[in-house]
């Protein structure tokens, strides 16, 4: 598979030019980054979370973990939990399972970002498959999330 149908129409869609970068194939955000040879810092993971109002993308650094905590009280639902590998392929049909683009607008899905991610000269983003990363201009991801909110999601637990 290559980069995911809905993705490449959506950055052509909003005339952001990227580039794609093949990599051995990887399980996580973390593997991918490694075998890219770029930093995980860098690289913007999707984690998706379900309640009863429905679902919502989470888009963090690779490199961090996402505080629930701060999920909850940025929306004000306490109940939205991880969703499945299962479930994914609902709302990611043009996806390989568990190679989620972190572009929730291109899927009609509500989303935070991380403002870690913000102001980054280059960002990375799985592109819908396990073999490959997109690259992108920072300046071109804020302008694809322009209209998701921007918050911390990731606290530091020292």
């Amino acid at each position: 598979m290559t980069i995911a149908s809905t993705v490449s129409q959506y950055l052509t869609d909003h005339s952001i030019q990227y580039r794609v970068i093949p990599h051995e194939h990887s399980a996580t955000n973390r593997e991918s980054a490694h075998k890219a040879n770029v930093r995980e810092d860098r690289v913007a993971k999707a984690i998706m979370l379900k309640d009863e109002r429905g679902t919502v993308m989470t888009i963090i650094p690779a490199s961090s973990s996402l505080d629930m905590r701060a999920v909850h009280e940025e929306t004000g639902r306490n109940h939205l939990e991880m969703m499945d590998e299962s479930e994914f392929q609902q709302h990611f049909s043009d996806c390989e399972v568990g190679a989620l683009p972190p572009l929730g607008p291109a899927y009609g899905i509500t989303t935070l970002v991380d403002s870690g991610l913000d102001d980054r000269d280059t960002l990375y983003l799985e592109s819908g498959d396990h073999e490959s990363l997109i690259a992108m201009d920072g300046r071109d991801f804020d302008q694809l999330m322009s209209g998701s909110r921007h918050c911390n999601l990731t606290r530091d637990w020292i």
